[in-house]
């Protein structure tokens, strides 16, 4: 069987699931996995991925952000 065929195989299980705990199995397996590379190359987890992105914006809100010149200042060390 292909990737593809499993994939959706899969997905038609998930759908017909009642049982919660089921569910939140396999949403944590999944938080687990792989989600997306950071600017370094690192694959992040979902749980990663969604702390970086809680990290940035608390950092936004308490406004200390760096405007575009500061930013470009920092990267070619001015």
């Amino acid at each position: 069987m292909n990737i593809e065929t499993h994939r959706k195989r899969i997905i038609h299980r998930i759908l017909d699931v009642q049982n919660e705990a089921v569910l939140d199995k396999i949403d944590q397996l999944l938080n687990q996995e792989g989600y997306v590379y950071d600017v370094s190359g690192k694959l992040l987890s979902v749980s990663d991925y969604m702390q970086e992105i809680e990290d940035i914006l608390k950092v936004s809100e308490e406004n200390d952000v760096y405007n575009s010149e500061a930013i470009r200042n920092k990267i070619f060390k001015k």
